[in-house]
C-alpha cells in the first residue's frame, strides 16, 4: 500500500474514533426544540445517529416525531440506549411503503403513555382506548409486552414469554379480541400460533 493510502487510512481511522462514545453534533434548532420539551440534548443528538430528518412535535408538547426508515440493528441499539435514559423511542404511523413511516420519541417512565398519547382504539368493535389499555395491562402481567409502536388503530409489542401450554389459548383470546389479525392478516387461529411462536411479537389491527 502506498503511503499516501497509508497516511488516509489513518486520518479516516482517526477521524471516526473522535465520534465513538461522544454526543453527535445538534443544531440549535434542534437545541430549542429540546429544552421546549424538556427533553436532554443528549438524547436529541442519539436520535441524529439515525435520521437527518426535520422534527416536529407529537401531540401537544408530548415529544418530538420524525420520518425514518430504520435499520433494524442500529435502531434497537439506539431505542434501548434511550429506554434506559428514561425515554420511549418507537413506531408512531405505520404507512405500509406508501410514505414513510413516523417515529417518536417521548420522556415517559411507562410504557403505556404510548398507547395513551396515541389514542389507540377500535371503535367498530366497541374497544376504547381505556379498554384496550386494561386488554394489554392483563397480558402484560401474564407475558411481558415491550411496546414498540402504536397508532390510531394499531400497536406492536414484543412479548418476552409466552408458556407452550399457553400458546394456543392466548392465540384464541387474541383472535377473540383482534379478529383482523387473523382474517386479514397471517391466516388463521392455527397460524397465529406459529407466528407468536416464532416472532414473539402481537401486531394488531383494527378496520
Amino acid at each position: 500500500m502506498s503511503k499516501v493510502l497509508l497516511s488516509f487510512a489513518a486520518v479516516t481511522l482517526l477521524f471516526s474514533c473522535t465520534y465513538i462514545g461522544k454526543e453527535v453534533p445538534i443544531s440549535e434548532q434542534d437545541r430549542i426544540l429540546a429544552d421546549s420539551l424538556h427533553i436532554e440534548r443528549s438524547a436529541i443528538s442519539d436520535i441524529r445517529t439515525l435520521t437527518t430528518a426535520p422534527f416536529h412535535m407529537l401531540g401537544e408538547n408530548a415529544g418530538l416525531e420524525f420520518e425514518y426508515h430504520p435499520k433494524a440493528e442500529k435502531y434497537e441499539r439506539i431505542r434501548k440506549k434511550l429506554l434506559a435514559a428514561g425515554y420511549f423511542l418507537f413506531k408512531s404511523e405505520e404507512n405500509y411503503g406508501n410514505l414513510p413511516d413516523q417515529y417518536a420519541l417521548i420522556k415517559s417512565k411507562d410504557q403505556f403513555d404510548i398507547i395513551q398519547l396515541k389514542c389507540t382504539a377500535a371503535p367498530n368493535y366497541d374497544i376504547s382506548n381505556d379498554s384496550l389499555l386494561i386488554r394489554l395491562h392483563d397480558w402484560h402481567n401474564r407475558y411481558s409486552l415491550e411496546i414498540l409502536g402504536a397508532g390510531s388503530d394499531w400497536f406492536e409489542a414484543r412479548i418476552a414469554h409466552i408458556p407452550a401450554a399457553e400458546l394456543d389459548s392466548f392465540a384464541r383470546e387474541v383472535h377473540a379480541f383482534c379478529p383482523d389479525i387473523a382474517e386479514e392478516g397471517v391466516g388463521n387461529v392455527e397460524d397465529l400460533v406459529q407466528e407468536l411462536k416464532d416472532s414473539k411479537t402481537l401486531y394488531l389491527w383494527w378496520d
